[in-house]
């Protein structure tokens, strides 16, 4: 009998690593496609999004087996996703599940932060680290025509962050020329003074061609041509070394304090060499690059009965067909997946 596809892999802690070298320890989750806000950027028209069915979405249980495959591979970093989480029923007893798991260090969330209010101390109970907020304006008009909410709420959820104890809070703010950035309407200087006041330290994204039917070029504006304003230059010391480590950022300190402002650059400055993520769909999509539209799928690998050395072999073999370099060529020519559904 010929042996297994695993039986030609060591096992080891770290042997999830693709063919660049990069050892891939860190798993981002997306437990729902669905979302209770409609982001410019992550959410396309009603006519071009469906959510999948409740059938075919992962249960806890799949999710919790999942993850305890890849931590006996090497993944220690675990961030729970959406679509919006919150919006998935029962989201704390899924945290419970995963913080219960030997091996993770870091156990986090993205969130619009709409319904932190009501969740964050019982997440923080269960073993949730750490959060990540997005808020791409603080002008409550503003901030409805861009994303269908309402700022206040997400205000709150800040609050509620911090008094459950979910440190460090980081703020995410993709940047749009004309609506929160360039010259005509930009916020940039206000959302760092917003998180120097808040203790938390904020991101700003530069925008991806991750969803269909959008004008990207029209909105997109480079960090370089932010970090060129004089009302940033006199909070933020450009002239600094940009501070890197194992992640997608790059920090400035500010010039008063001791916070730092965090950059990411997927369009300007690639940050490919030292990409060490894998994603989780939904729908059990195994991606090891955001911008390949290539997954394996796992959901069905799970339930037509599979081993968990057949999760595994997924695994590995993700980690192998993981790209150098991530494509961002989003059109209407190539089958691409919107932001929403594969998970922030």
């Amino acid at each position: 009998m010929s042996p297994t596809p695993i039986a030609f892999y060591p096992r080891k802690p770290d042997q999830l690593q693709d063919r660049f070298g990069r050892k891939l320890t860190y798993l981002r989750i997306s437990v729902t496609d669905r979302c209770n806000m409609r982001c410019d950027y992550c959410r396309p028209a009603p006519d071009a999004y469906r959510a999948e069915s409740h059938a075919r979405i992962l249960r806890y249980e799949e999710i919790e087996r999942i993850v305890r495959v890849a931590v006996d591979l090497g993944v220690t970093k675990v961030r729970i996703t959406g679509g919006e989480p919150l919006v998935r029923r029962d989201l704390p007893r899924l945290v419970e599940r995963l913080a219960d798991i030997p091996g993770i260090t870091d156990l986090s969330m993205t969130t619009n932060a709409t319904l932190l209010g009501k969740y964050a101390h019982d997440l923080a109970s269960a073993g949730l680290g750490r959060v990540n907020i997005s808020i791409d304006s603080l002008n409550a008009l503003r901030f409805r025509r861009l994303t269908g909410g309402e700022l206040a709420s997400v205000l709150a959820g800040i609050e509620a962050a911090g008094s459950a104890g979910l440190f460090p809070i980081k703020l995410n703010t993709v940047l749009m020329r004309d609506i929160n950035a360039g010259d005509k309407h930009s916020e940039v200087a206000e959302l760092i003074d917003f998180a120097s006041n808040n203790a938390a330290t904020i991101r700003f994204i530069e925008l991806m061609p991750m969803k269909q039917g959008m004008d990207w070029h029209q909105h997109y504006i480079s960090i370089d041509e932010v970090l060129q304003r004089g009302d940033v230059r006199a909070r933020v010391d450009v002239d600094a070394a940009l501070e890197t480590g194992n992640t997608a950022a790059r920090y400035l300190p500010l010039r008063h304090g001791s916070g730092v402002v965090g950059f990411i650059m997927p369009m300007s400055a690639r940050f490919c060499e030292g990409c060490n993520r894998l994603r989780l769909t939904a729908d059990g999509g195994l991606r090891s690059c955001l911008p390949a539209d290539h997954q394996l799928n796992l959901r069905d690998v799970i339930r037509s009965g599979g081993s968990d050395d057949d999760i595994r072999t997924l695994f590995l073999r993700s980690a192998m067909i993981k790209p150098e370099i991530g494509l961002y060529d989003f059109d209407a020519d190539s089958k691409k997946r919107s932001m929403i559904h594969i998970g922030g």
